[in-house]
């Protein structure tokens, strides 16, 4: 019986490696043959949808733009390999996983989705692209709401729709508004939910002023007593 039982579980792990090595191997040749293609144009795309341009650089963001953003979205982005399952008020999905998500995926669902999600953002993402490149690809493609059935992606479209000016132009309090929809472009939408918005920037202020610090990986609400 426990000779079967070993017997399984090897299979099992067998079976695991097998399938992340094949996850891996179509991760990279999707990557080489359209990713980075794309981004060499300027270009980024919904996985197997139609090309959108990359319309703001990184550096076109100031360097506190930047910090404030990771220091909400993703602490240690310049840090971990593309996973980061410790850092308080991180959340489950690095910068890293989230261009995953969304250039790989044509449907995500949790589990299995996950787990692919990980070894891509480890093992793909994270070695062919380089730190700045995967933040100008998420500052480009990130989803921000949907208004009048027009899906909005990106801090240069949001806010040219929100505010009717370049991301430049913005006021603090105006960017900030645009990270805290981040974590729910719908629910702390900056036209439809424009108190929720204001609420989710006042405590995002406090995490940056180091009033509020996040108690576990979890705390993206900054709300935990």
């Amino acid at each position: 019986m426990l000779k079967r039982s070993v017997l399984v579980i090897i299979f099992l792990l067998v079976s695991l490696f097998v399938y992340s090595v094949s996850v891996v191997y179509q991760a990279r040749v999707y990557t080489e043959e359209v990713i980075l293609n794309d981004y060499k144009k300027r270009e980024w795309r919904v996985y197997a949808g139609e090309r959108l341009p990359i319309t703001i650089k990184r550096e076109e963001l100031t360097q506190k733009q930047v910090d404030w953003l990771l220091a909400i979205q993703d602490p240690k982005f310049y840090e971990h390999e593309g996973i980061d399952l410790s850092t308080p008020g991180a959340g489950l999905t690095t910068i890293s996983q989230s261009i995953v998500k969304k250039l790989y995926f044509n449907e995500f669902k949790p589990g299995v989705s996950k787990y692919k999600q990980s070894l891509i953002a480890r093992f793909i993402v994270n070695k062919r692209l380089n730190k700045d490149e995967q933040l100008e690809i998420f500052i480009n493609s990130v989803y921000m709401g949907n208004l009048k059935g027009q899906r909005i992606y990106g801090f240069s479209k949001s806010s040219q729709v929100y505010y009717g000016k370049p991301v430049t132009q913005l006021t603090d309090d105006e960017y900030l508004s645009l990270v805290a929809m981040l974590i729910g472009p719908n629910q702390f939408s900056v036209l439809e939910a424009p108190g929720k918005n204001k609420e989710r920037v006042s405590r995002i202020k406090a995490v940056i002023a180091g009033e509020y610090h996040p108690k576990e990986l979890t705390d993206v609400y900054y709300n935990r007593t």
